[in-house]
């Protein structure tokens, strides 16, 4: 298939987000959007969770690398807990959230469980599957360790609005607060479509109560993952699918509770009425006595399709030129920084034997990068990277299905 038909086909998926789920699978009409893509191409198509690993999520506090993974089995779905403190190199055993091997989970790649560690204190969250709701949809679910993952609880979770659903949940800790971004549709029907408002809350006490919800944008892309990253003067960075245009938005909520939209990251004005599940990735670098923001942005936009990297040295107002990683069918990307000026970026995009995971890096902060490399064996469907860094370097881990199962790959740079 061609690589560009093949993007845009993709984007599509939910541009009329007509899916209903019975028993693991979803049934999903499409057609593609009226701009910067060919005119009604209309499909329907059957999707099942794979067995085996559907959700990754990870996160590094104070050294220590957190990994939460979500598995079916035999539509059975469970969350599992690891930690490792060697970088990565090996990992403890594995401990079961809430002890359930039947959880009522609605998590796939793009709306993954999250984690977020203090410490001893490690929270996840998640989004409910009720049978029946609106793409058996619900509110959203929390489970809350405080011995490092050894024993796990049901606790409570950030929205103060309780119907749901919730998705797209993110979270990110630092010493003072948890912090949690995520959509919900509390403000009721628009007359756009395919719109959710992002929601934000914090908790400073370990994720046994949060805070009152901050309304950040009522008008948002209803499916696209969010990104949040801290700084050390304690603002809190969202990285978000807009809507009119589609792009994608970085704003912060500073140590006041202030909440201001900065840029759009890569203005590529592309106009999407449907919901594309593309977000991105950000992280933050100290630089002197500043820092730079560096993030990498997905768009449809027929002119500019594909993968592009850029950054910001003054907090996110302005951006540099946008650098595009891969080709035109790389779909979904990370990015993270280490203080000393070495970036790894991540994304997967299409080659002569399926999708793939490819990286590159930059030793300077971004100017300059290295030729990609590709990270996952050839015919898999290699799909969804994150990146990390660690102590010594970065960590990498993606889902590639080979067929039958699908499992957790996993580099460290």
């Amino acid at each position: 298939m061609n690589k560009k038909l093949f993007l845009l086909l993709g984007l599509s998926l939910c541009l009329q987000t007509g899916c209903t789920s019975k028993s693991g699978s979803e049934t999903v009409s499409v057609s593609t959007p009226s701009q910067n893509a060919p005119a009604q191409v209309k499909m329907a198509m059957k999707h099942r969770l794979p067995e085996g690993v559907i959700s990754v999520d990870i996160t590094n506090n104070n050294n220590r690398l957190h990994l939460l993974t979500g598995q079916q089995t035999h539509g059975q779905k469970s969350l599992w807990y690891q930690y490792s403190d060697d970088d990565g190199s090996t990992w403890s055993n594995a401990a079961r959230i809430l002890d359930a091997d039947n959880l009522q989970a609605k998590i796939n790649r793009g709306n993954d469980a999250r984690i977020a560690a203090q410490g001893d204190t490690v929270v996840v969250t998640w989004m409910k599957r009720v049978e029946g709701a609106r793409f058996n949809a619900g509110p959203m679910v929390a489970a809350r360790s405080t011995d490092a993952g050894k024993t796990w609880q049901r606790s409570t979770t950030p929205p103060d609005w309780i119907t749901g659903p919730h998705g797209y949940v993110e979270m990110e800790a630092d010493d003072n607060a948890i912090h949690a971004v995520w959509l919900d549709s509390r403000d009721g029907p628009s007359e756009l479509k395919a719109v959710q408002g992002l929601r934000y809350a914090r908790s400073t006490d370990g994720g046994q109560t949060w805070l009152t919800n901050k309304t950040l944008d009522n008008i948002t892309c209803s499916c696209c993952w969010n990104t949040l990253k801290t700084d050390n003067q304690g603002n809190v960075y969202t990285l978000y699918r807009d809507k009119q245009p589609s792009d994608l938005a970085l704003g912060v909520v500073d140590r006041a509770q202030n909440w201001q939209q900065l840029s759009k990251v890569g203005a590529f004005n592309w106009d999407f009425e449907g919901c594309p599940h593309i977000g991105g990735g950000l992280d933050i670098q100290q630089v002197g006595n500043g820092h730079k923001l560096h993030a990498v942005v997905g768009t449809g936009h027929q002119d500019y399709l594909g993968i592009h990297y850029l950054n910001s040295s003054d907090h996110g107002q302005t951006w540099t030129n946008p650098l595009q990683f891969g080709d035109e069918s790389a779909l979904h990307a990370d990015v993270a920084a280490h203080d000393a000026g070495r970036v790894v970026a991540t994304w997967d995009m299409m080659t002569d034997s399926g999708m793939a995971v490819f990286s590159a890096e930059s030793a300077d902060q971004g100017l300059s990068w290295s030729q990609p490399q590709q990270l996952s064996a050839n015919g898999l469907r290699a799909t969804h990277p994150r990146v990390i860094k660690t102590k010594s370097g970065f960590f990498i881990a993606w889902t590639e299905h080979n067929g039958k199962q699908q499992a957790l790959g996993t580099r460290r740079l």
